[in-house]
């Protein structure tokens, strides 16, 4: 698999790249496994590595150039535009099944970002569209089925903050108070966390500058890979900051496990990374300087090489988004019986039946962009 990506490969250099870190594989029943995704991380760990790639994904080059075509407008204009998005996401399970399935699919929250959003066709008639500021916002089937679909379109702004640095609240209000608290087992004030925080703070009081600060150091410091399934990581966040590495979701509760601590609050938002014939899951993160702002860690991380692009993803936000969800570990509407796939949020759907939980192994899902027009 490797000697078909990089040019002049010799079989030594793969187990110097073990030794590096930059593959990272598994014992798994005695056997030497090796993630689906690694050599994706190959080439995010090991940077020398891009001009031997054999390989070149013109049409991910051609959606970069897009975001930071846009990014650069609202950089120069200061001038948000909203958007109409419709899209489709389905699910369908690789085996007949022999009773129902319950199903939720995510669904777009409305607040922040997201001005309206509407339902436009779905799988099966009976349905349940939980409200529209759920915290992990779904729509519901119950059905002996083995397909599952739903369409929505909603409308999204770009954000650019603007803030009077003078009038930053040093109080905090009672109804953001709960963003400072530990949520374990992800946000957890740890040894380690504290002193990192202490030395990436400093002396500094202002919680804008403080989250700043911390926002600096990830996208400087955090190196983006694909990690495995979130059900098996005790502490994302505590992983994230030993290994130094890590995906979008990795990196966003780092920082708001950071800036909580630092007394910033910080919550969770995600759902996809959408645009015109495009769409995977994706997670950011917010925090609250007298009005609630954005931090998008990996994709900041991802523009060292420009400093404007890196900044613009601290307070700012690109409308190349659909969030169903606002807080991490959150209930389902109806509720969940099982263990979940993801226990943190839902990006891709979740399955079960009365008897078991429906692994990611046992179903696959598509999403699907239909339009994504500026208004």
């Amino acid at each position: 698999m490797v000697r078909k990506e990089v040019k002049n490969f010799n079989e030594n250099e793969f187990y110097k790249w073990i030794s590096h870190g930059y593959i990272l594989p598994m014992i798994i029943d005695g056997k030497m496994m090796f993630p689906e995704r690694f050599i994706p991380n190959l080439f995010f760990l090991n940077k020398s590595l891009k001009k031997r790639r054999k390989k070149i994904d013109r049409i991910a080059l051609e959606r970069r150039r897009i975001i930071n075509r846009r990014i650069d407008e609202l950089i120069r204009t200061g001038c948000p535009q909203k958007y109409r998005v419709r899209a489709r996401i389905s699910v369908e399970l690789k085996f007949e099944p022999t009773e129902k399935i319950r199903c939720w699919l995510p669904f777009p929250r409305i607040g922040d970002q997201v001005l309206g959003a509407r339902l436009i066709s779905t799988s099966h008639k009976s349905y349940y569209l939980a409200s529209e500021n759920a915290p992990q916002r779904t729509i519901y089937f119950e059905e002996k089925s083995k397909r599952f679909f739903v369409e929505f379109e909603y409308e999204i702004t770009e954000v650019i903050s603007k803030l009077d640095f003078s009038n930053i609240p040093s109080r905090i209000p009672f109804s953001v108070k709960k963003y400072l608290r530990e949520e374990p087992p992800h946000i957890v004030f740890t040894q380690e966390i504290r002193e990192l925080v202490r030395s990436i703070v400093g002396k500094e009081k202002n919680i804008y500058f403080k989250a700043r600060r911390i926002y600096d150091w990830i996208t400087k410091n955090i190196n983006y890979r694909y990690v495995l399934p979130y059900s098996i990581y005790e502490n994302v966040s505590m992983t994230c900051l030993k290994e130094r590495r890590g995906d979008c979701g990795f990196q966003a509760l780092l920082f708001i496990t950071l800036s909580r601590c630092a007394g910033v609050p910080a919550k969770w938002q995600s759902g996809w990374f959408i645009m015109k014939n495009f769409a995977s899951p994706h997670d950011w993160a917010m925090l609250w300087c007298g009005k609630w702002m954005f931090a998008d860690l990996s994709f900041g991380g991802s523009r060292r090489d420009n400093e404007k692009r890196r900044i613009f993803y601290f307070g700012n936000l690109d409308a190349f988004r659909m969030p169903a969800n606002s807080e991490i570990c959150s209930q389902f509407a109806p509720p969940k019986i099982h263990l979940r796939s993801d226990p943190v949020d839902n990006q891709v759907g979740e399955l079960e039946t009365l008897k078991e939980n429906i692994y990611y192994d046992k179903f696959r899902y598509k999403i699907e962009v239909l339009d994504f027009e500026r208004i």
